[in-house]
């Protein structure tokens, strides 16, 4: 068996944790690593957009998009 641990909550948040498990037939563990694997995805999404909006206002870096959209639009022109 693995390793466990216990994680203080409180009584309201273990509740919600074992109603969103039961309603998807997943053990509080299995409830919380989706859910961290959410926020990682969250964090990663957050991050690409951070950097979208930082791309979008360096001109070398549109010259460098632009460059590459030709260089497909012809190859896939043939």
């Amino acid at each position: 068996m693995a390793d466990t641990t216990t994680v203080k909550v409180q009584t309201s948040t273990r509740d919600l944790l074992l109603g969103l498990g039961a309603s998807r037939r997943q053990s509080a563990d299995q409830v919380i690593v989706a859910a961290l694997a959410a926020m990682r995805r969250d964090e990663r999404r957050q991050l690409a957009a951070a950097e979208a909006r930082a791309i979008k206002d360096d001109p070398v870096d549109l010259a460098e998009i632009r460059a590459i959209q030709e260089d497909r639009a012809a190859l896939r022109a043939g």
